[in-house]
């Protein structure tokens, strides 16, 4: 290979998308461990509160709203339907299917909501309201720089 060790450490540590997806799969073993006693995960507990706040969600709103790819969301739904956590009904008229929290899925995310609050005031206190507020504004703005397909 004609790239030498030193090189292909420079690539990793300023390659933007190496450094988000290593940030990314600490945070969400973070989140994950808070969530634990509530038997869901984070991004189970990101879908449901995504269709908790939304008062008829299709998949389709569901899919712009998370940015999750359609194929894993339609697996998350599957699975999250199967536990009892959410109803998935085909519209009247055309393809389209809207999905709701049954009891049980807003009872858990309910819980999940209470364990979330924690692990979030634990990540402000330790970066600081204003470095997580900054943090947050910067991943969106990389959210906007990405081209669309």
């Amino acid at each position: 290979m004609n790239v030498s060790k030193q090189d292909l450490e420079a690539m990793g540590r300023v390659c933007l998308n190496f450094n988000l997806r290593k940030t990314t799969r600490l945070i969400t073993s973070y989140y994950d461990l808070h969530l634990k006693p509530s038997g869901i995960r984070i991004t189970q507990f990101t879908i449901l509160l995504s269709i908790a706040h939304q008062v008829k969600c299709s998949i389709t709103d569901l899919n712009g709203i998370t940015d999750i790819d359609r194929t894993t969301l339609q697996r998350s739904l599957e699975i999250l339907r199967r536990d009892g956590l959410v109803q998935i009904e085909k519209a009247e008229s055309g393809n389209v299917r809207s999905v709701s929290l049954t009891k049980k899925g807003e009872k858990k995310l309910e819980d999940g909501i209470d364990l979330w609050k924690k692990a979030q005031t634990h990540m402000e206190k330790e970066l600081g309201k204003e470095k997580l507020t900054t943090g947050l504004r910067l991943l969106h703005e990389i959210r906007k720089a990405v081209p669309a397909e």
